[in-house]
């Protein structure tokens, strides 16, 4: 039945070779997975195989631990990966655990890769009682999907519908050991304390009270599916070419809705506010003065409003230094994610801003402090800081701009300006991101 379980859920992923990597902590649920997942692999060759151990260094058994995760792996025929992490200390110890592991295991993934965890019935139940008491909406309440997003590839979760009392029947039946953490046996953990006291005592009082719970997740999730289909279209249609949300598609009538349209738009970059820092994000940036530059910082992201429109500003780097040299047909790779630009000959149909023949070597920078020009179509000299204002440049993209410049200064800012006496019908500079 568990095999069948991993088969079922891996057939949709694997309809061509894939990279399989499991998460291995050597816990029973975790060497459950391994075995079947040796199992699967002798079945479907075709697919590379990998299995990462997540050191957190958190017990005085770690490395025995790692050493126990690698012998085990060995034996079932896999090469084992060790990962050490160091966990953020601002973020609570479980939170902190989760995120080094995650990224860890991202740092193994290919492309369209698999990760798959271990979490089964009883971890999803456990779930549901943590978002509730953190007050969570349908997404939280709905707990862990199987299949979702993991940086370039996907993270897997194919025991979810097993409850753990199948697991520890399978590891019996096949003569399996495993590694008990003793921090699992610690009731300051909020996890912990579900499993060892509230659930049990529920459980007595109420049988068949974890279907239930787990009937409820699915209405929760069918419910979330059915409100995305009705939100997606509405935002997907308002955003500008940027990802921007304008502010007028959010109705001032219907809080519900509002609501709804933000959280889904925050989605995109994987933004989950509590209710209360939804209630300031409306208060203190979208209805702050016309007149203010309004900001609200979740970690290390910001929602900023520029003209009417909401933003998702992410940490960038500091570029004001940072210069390169542009050669005809040769791309120069812009720093921080920032694309590329191209000098390519002119055609009157492709994109880019018209030049005209380029007498000296172009340089290229972000940093527009006192530097000027007189664009095309436009009267006179204007500092550049002018220019990004009246183009709607918004504060925080000004020194992400490319400012291409030859020895008698600035001859054009990608997609945007290009110097008077500098245009033409010769080349034309790209800018792709």
């Amino acid at each position: 039945m568990l095999y069948q379980q991993l088969c079922d859920c891996l057939a949709p992923l694997t309809t061509t070779p894939r990279q399989i990597i499991l998460a291995l902590s050597g816990g029973l649920d975790s060497r459950v997975l391994l075995a079947l997942l040796a199992q699967y692999r002798d079945q479907h060759p075709q697919h590379c195989y990998r299995v990462v151990h997540v050191n957190h260094g958190l017990q005085l058994q770690a490395e025995q631990w790692a050493r126990q995760c690698q012998h085990w792996a060995a034996q079932a025929g896999f090469d084992c990966r060790i990962e050490h992490v160091e966990l953020d200390s601002a973020l609570s110890l479980e939170h902190a655990a989760r995120e080094a592991r995650y990224q860890a295991l991202q740092q193994h993934l290919e492309p369209e890769g698999l990760v798959l965890t271990a979490q089964h019935g009883d971890d999803q139940v456990e779930t549901f009682f943590l978002a509730l008491k953190r007050g969570s909406g349908l997404d939280g309440l709905a707990g862990m999907p199987e299949v979702r997003p993991l940086g370039q590839g996907w993270l897997v979760r194919p025991l979810l519908a097993q409850s753990r009392a199948a697991l520890a029947s399978y590891a019996s039946s096949h003569g399996l050991s495993w590694i008990d953490d003793p921090s699992n046996q610690q009731t300051r953990f909020d996890r912990n304390f579900l499993r060892q006291h509230w659930l049990p005592e529920a459980d007595a009082r109420w049988p068949g009270f974890r279907q239930a719970v787990q009937r409820t997740q699915r209405l929760c999730a069918e419910q979330s599916s059915l409100l995305t289909r009705f939100i997606a279209p509405i935002v997907e249609n308002a955003l500008s070419d940027s990802g921007a949300l304008p502010i007028a598609v959010l109705p001032q009538a219907d809080p519900a809705m509002a609501h709804a349209l933000l959280r889904h738009w925050l989605k995109r970059y994987k933004l989950v506010l509590t209710y209360a820092q939804l209630q300031v994000l409306i208060r203190d940036v979208i209805h702050a003065k016309q007149d203010a530059n309004p900001c609200l910082t979740i970690a290390d992201v910001s929602i900023r409003r520029y003209q009417q429109q909401l933003y998702v500003v992410t940490p960038c780097a500091d570029l004001s230094q940072w210069q390169g040299e542009l050669t005809l047909e040769q791309p120069l790779t812009l720093p921080d994610g920032l694309g590329q630009l191209h000098l390519l000959p002119f055609e009157a149909t492709a994109p880019g801003l018209a030049l005209g023949p380029l007498t000296s070597t172009l340089k290229v920078h972000f940093n527009p402090s006192g530097l000027a020009m007189h664009p095309v179509g436009r009267q006179g000299r204007r500092k550049l800081k002018k220019l990004y204002q009246e183009a709607a440049i918004p504060s925080w993209l000004r020194r992400r701009q490319p400012i291409v410049c030859d020895d008698q200064g600035v001859v054009a800012v990608a997609d945007h300006f290009v110097r008077l006496g500098a245009s033409g019908q010769q080349w034309r500079l790209v800018w792709q991101r």
